[in-house]
């Protein structure tokens, strides 16, 4: 019957056009996951100040390249992390769409910080925290004024002027020229020191003072030039040179002669470095994730108009991140510095408690030619962050504040060698071990405030408070 032999053409073109049409909405994407999109266009939204190449020069991907489909969330999580790590911006979003089958647009749009600071200083001066409180009777006080434009010209520079008096009379002068994805930046550094109180030794392995009744007791005068050069976004390369003049009154020199460069009482020293950095980690501040490498070789000391020959010093440090379950992260940290000779001048002191220290060591500094130690965390995740948008707050660079709060075992090793060590002094050249529990805050412009209470092998214990307040 011709009617019957329609209707079964026409129901045999249906099937076959429905099943087409399955094929292309189900087969179409699996094969697309293999296909490489082109980078077709980037929109940017949100920087009024901040130049469109320094955003750009800040991602793993540029108009033109091509991508695959299936790394399109892992170079847009990426991106997200390296925008927030420059510290210019509060929020960034991004995302993606296709204007065809082999092309992608990506779209970002940031939320800017403020970046001019103009405010009076009234800050505490210590080693740390902890160490300040301990400290503190009064005179351990700063204050002053700082400025401070944070991407200046909108280049992601850094210009500074800080003038304080109080515990010490300073100024300091900086500028940064940051290098961009690719290429070079340089940066200068200088700064004049007054002090009428002036650590000369160590004893009980905590530091000693002399104090004046306004007397200068030692004036430090430098200056620093550096470039650097970044490559593929996670390599840092720079070198540096720096010229200090050093001034010690007598009165200081009694108490310690080895306090400069052959017992002079002035010293004019050269200092040259190179310094590398491997970075990939998912937050600057507080990472959670990633890899982070540092070497640095420095000739340091050598005098202009003396015979001292100056020394090598030889630093690095290695960090690990990563996430052991939901909510639990774990990190481990190695650090050591070199130095060729057994003893240097004590303004060039090193050892534990200066640039580095030991949970459960604030109190102390240990000095010694030569240090390492190896720091581990286990972290839980007791708060996520929490993103607030303050819908009072008239200024939009201060309208998103974030928190979150991690609970922290922590358990340190480190030793101090010293081939001079003293009687008064007795943690250099032991094991030290230190071990306790903390809670850490982070929150808004890069603020992490600590509460630990740490143990260490000397039978000390107690509170201490971190906090990177610094400007």
């Amino acid at each position: 019957m011709p009617g019957i032999c329609v209707i079964r053409r026409f129901g045999l073109l249906a099937f076959f056009f429905f099943c087409s049409l399955l094929s292309f909405l189900y087969a179409e994407p699996l094969e697309l996951q293999d296909t490489k999109l082109t980078v077709q266009d980037i929109e940017i939204s949100g920087n009024y100040k901040t130049r469109q190449q320094v955003i750009l020069s800040e991602l793993p991907f540029a108009i033109g390249s091509s991508i695959e489909m299936m790394d399109l969330m892992v170079v847009t999580e990426r991106a997200k992390e390296n925008l927030l790590n420059t510290s210019l911006f509060n929020s960034v979003e991004i995302s993606f769409y296709y204007p065809d089958i082999h092309s992608v647009v990506f779209t970002i749009e940031v939320s800017e910080r403020w970046y001019l600071w103009v405010f009076p200083i009234f800050e505490n001066e210590g080693r740390n925290f902890s160490d300040f409180l301990r400290l503190n009777d009064g005179n351990f006080f700063n204050y002053g004024l700082y400025v401070k434009h944070d991407n200046f010209r909108g280049r992601k520079e850094v210009l500074k002027l800080r003038a304080v008096t109080g515990y010490k009379t300073q100024l300091v002068f900086g500028y940064r020229n940051p290098g961009l994805n690719n290429q070079s930046g340089w940066g200068i550094d200088a700064g004049w020191l007054w002090n009428d109180r002036v650590a000369y030794g160590t004893v009980d392995d905590k530091q000693v003072f002399l104090k004046t009744l306004g007397d200068r007791l030692l004036t430090t005068t430098n200056v620093t030039l550096s470039y650097y050069y970044r490559h593929n976004l996670d390599h840092y390369h720079s070198v540096f040179a720096g010229f200090m003049n050093i001034d010690a009154a007598d009165t200081l020199l009694a108490y310690n002669p080895d306090m400069l460069p052959l017992q002079q009482s002035t010293s004019e020293t050269i200092t040259l470095g190179y310094n590398y950095m491997y970075d990939k980690r998912d937050s600057k501040i507080y990472p959670l994730k990633g890899l982070f490498i540092e070497a640095e070789i420095i000739r340091e000391g050598f005098g202009l108009e003396s015979d001292y020959e100056g020394f090598f010093r030889g630093r690095g440090a290695v960090a690990y991140h990563n996430r052991l379950g939901e909510k639990l992260y774990y990190n481990t940290r190695g650090f050591v510095s070199l130095v060729d000779l057994d003893k240097v001048p004590y303004i060039f002191r090193t050892g534990l408690g200066y640039e580095e220290y030991l949970n459960g060591f604030e109190f102390r500094v240990i000095d010694g030619t030569s240090y390492g130690g190896l720091q581990s965390k286990l972290l839980y995740e007791l708060i996520p962050r929490k993103d607030i948008r303050l819908k009072w707050m008239p200024l939009e660079q201060f309208s998103h504040f974030h928190y979150a709060f991690y609970i922290k075992l922590h358990f340190d090793a480190g030793y101090v060698y010293n081939n001079f060590e003293q009687d008064v002094n007795r943690m250099a050249n032991e094991l030290l071990l230190g071990y306790g529990v903390g809670i850490d805050m982070l929150t808004f412009y890069d603020k992490v405030l600590s509460l630990n209470y740490s143990f260490n092998n000397f039978a000390e214990h107690g509170f201490y408070f971190h906090f990177n307040l610094t400007l």
